[in-house]
């Protein structure tokens, strides 16, 4: 008698115990909810923030390709200016070595005549009647008077035409050098010009610098989030996958058609690949089938719906538990039409494809997992 009465004190202490359990449960689904959701906002941010900053990158290389094009045209004008300047340089030193030949002429002559007249000083006047009143005849003193004549009018015309040419040298030296002044002013403004544009374009450069860290840090950090995201949306699945275990339990698994009928693009297949976002390498997690916008997206297999919300990757994004640890995820979708919980076929319709979430065109992002693991969709399509 008394044993009759411990069973039935262990069955309601048992029963008990299970229905605190079933609130439990449903505490970490919805603490693990919110906390994917908070995550999402996050990513959400960190997206927001990287569209900026990709933004202000995209800015700073175009400056920075304007900036090399100037530094470009400011270098050959300073090439230009240089090789004027140089030539200036060049003529103005010419010119002054014809100047100082001519005045080395000029004071040769100079020097000539200096002596010459103060030899005649030194021997007077009555030396030069002399050798004039010394001639044998008339005709001899006539050309020793044409030959003096002849000597002072040739030296008198030789310093005038040294005088004339060193005045013309030295107004060509003068114009020469105006030139070369104003090459090297030219000169000095194109190397202004240049230096200032360096500095732009250093100070460009340190911006692009600083843009691309604060980039590759907003990358990191939605990795994380994308990691953690990950990682939660496999305990969600797990705690769904609990509460409709009732829903699942005679699934097995099957999946038996293509979910996008009538379109058989692959742009890119399950495997390692650098990403179209983010530029890293990174494994892609399923296949990517090219469709048009709002093509009917089919359910692969009969199952049941544990995920159909927004993700920052995946964008509006469906998940349904084919039973025996196989699910099957559709991703980018311009719009879902089952919600969580529910209990679909193979080819009933489910959402349409879109370019939502992490995406750069239109398509259906498809994956399979096999007890929460990646594989490839498509070694269930033989055909």
């Amino acid at each position: 008698m008394f044993r009759k009465k411990v069973i039935p004190v262990v069955i309601v202490s048992l029963l008990l115990l299970g229905t605190a359990a079933l609130p439990s449960m449903a505490d970490q689904l919805g603490d693990s909810i919110q906390q994917q959701n908070d995550i999402e906002k996050q990513k959400d941010q960190a997206q927001g923030q990287l569209n900026k900053i990709t933004y202000t990158t995209d800015n700073i290389k175009a400056q920075l390709n304007q900036l090399q094009a100037e530094i470009d045209t400011a270098q050959q004008a300073l090439n230009q200016k240089k090789i004027a300047f140089a030539q200036a340089q060049n003529q103005v030193s010419l010119a002054q070595e014809q100047l100082d030949q001519k005045q080395k002429e000029l004071d040769e002559r100079r020097v000539a005549l200096g002596k010459r007249a103060r030899g005649i000083y030194e021997s007077g006047q009555i030396s030069q009647l002399e050798l004039l009143f010394q001639s044998s005849n008339l005709s001899d003193f006539i050309t020793r008077m044409e030959y003096f004549s002849r000597l002072v009018d040739n030296d008198r015309q030789l310093l005038a035409d040294i005088e004339s040419q060193k005045a013309q040298i030295a107004q060509k030296k003068n114009e020469l050098q105006a030139k070369r002044d104003q090459a090297a002013d030219l000169e000095a403004q194109a190397a202004s010009v240049s230096a200032d544009l360096e500095g732009k374009k250093s100070k460009q450069r340190n911006a692009l610098d600083e843009s691309l860290k604060a980039q590759q840090a907003v990358f990191d950090e939605l990795e994380r989030l994308e990691s953690e995201s990950k990682s939660l949306s496999e305990k969600i699945r797990k705690l769904q996958a609990a509460q409709s275990g009732k829903g699942t339990g005679n699934l097995n698994g099957t999946i038996s058609s293509w979910p996008v009928p009538g379109y058989y693009e692959i742009s890119s297949p399950y495997g390692w690949r650098i990403h179209p976002i983010t530029k890293k390498r990174s494994l892609h997690t399923g296949t990517d089938i090219v469709a048009p916008t709002g093509t009917k997206i089919n359910a692969v297999g009969a199952g049941v719906v544990i995920m159909a919300g927004w993700n920052t990757a995946y964008g509006n994004m469906t998940i349904i538990d084919h039973g025996s640890g196989i699910s099957t995820l559709y991703g980018h979708q311009s719009r879902i039409d089952v919600r969580e919980g529910q209990s679909v076929e193979a080819n009933e319709a489910i959402g349409a494809v879109g370019s939502t979430g992490w995406s750069t065109g239109a398509h259906l992002h498809f994956e399979v997992r096999v007890g929460g693991n990646t594989t490839d969709p498509l070694q269930y399509f033989p055909n």
